[in-house]
Order: structure tokens, then sequence, then C-alpha cells
């Protein structure tokens, strides 16, 4: 079961660097996330003889708020992935309808690779962590495969699957 162990880092005024408990809390778990189409259509496309489109990375947030893992919609219409259905989704402003997309996520630092039959397809326009668009979440239909380990009190998490 391939893990990913994620931390963050601060300055000590005296020179050097310690984990920081509070970046995490004000972050979140976050990494690297390369989003392309599904291995079905990859596959498609090249017994079709189709170039691939490249694959977009940003950051994925691991989200265990969200029941389905989620990606920002403009990417799966600029890899040209047409929507497969549509879901309801509770918000804080209520129910609204986004476009479900077939996808296939990699975790670059790591050997973790997810293909959907099914994402949500959600805005996450304006969203920047440490200077990185968030294009991804990480909802509970991955989780539910695999470990989460928050340890809030020393500012880090690993996340195995």
């Amino acid at each position: 079961m391939p893990i990913y162990n994620g931390h963050f880092v601060e300055s000590l005024p005296a020179g050097g660097q310690r984990l920081s408990p509070t970046t995490l809390a004000a972050l979140g778990p976050v990494l690297a996330v390369s989003v392309s189409i599904p291995q079905a259509l990859a596959a498609f496309y090249t017994r079709q003889q189709i170039p691939l489109p490249s694959p977009i990375t940003g950051l994925a947030l691991i989200d265990t708020g969200a029941t389905r893992s989620c990606v920002h919609a403009p990417i799966m219409s600029s890899l040209g992935v047409n929507p497969i259905g549509v879901v309801t989704s509770g918000t804080p402003a209520g129910q609204v309808l986004h476009s479900l997309y077939p996808a296939h996520f990699t975790f670059p630092a790591t050997t973790i690779e997810v293909d959907f039959t099914s994402v949500v397809g959600v805005d996450l326009s304006g969203q920047i962590i440490t200077g990185q668009q968030l294009i991804a979440l990480i909802g509970r239909d991955v989780l539910s495969n695999g470990i989460l380990v928050y340890n809030g009190t020393i500012g880090t998490f690993s996340f195995a699957i």
C-alpha cells in the first residue's frame, strides 16, 4: 500500500525550520495531483492514434466532508472529457446540480493512482494554496479504500491507499 507523508514547516527566527501544526490547520492536508483522462479513454485514443491530452497538475485537498472526489470542472473541458451525468450536491447555499466526469488522478510524489468512473465537476476558482491552484478534492469515495492519519499536534498527515 503506497503511503504519502505530508507536512508543512515554518522558519524559526534564529534560523532553521520546524514542523508547523498551525500551517497544516490553516491549509489542510494537500498534495500535488495530476488530472488526466480516464485510462479507458486513453486506451481508446491510443488505439485510434489520437494524441493524448497532457495531464493538468495542481493541488488536491483531502476533504473528509466530500462524499465524492471532485475536480475543477474547466479542467475536464480542457482535457476534452464530456460530462456523463449530473449529481445533486448539498452545499451551504443549498442543493446544486453538478456534472459528472470520468477522470484519472495521479499523485506524483507517490505511486498512488486512482481511475474514477466519475468525479464531480465543481468550481474551485480562486482556491489558491501556497501559490498553486487547488484543482481537486479527494473525497470519502477514495478515503474509504485507504487510511488517513491527521496528526494536528505535530503538523503531519499520512495518506495510504
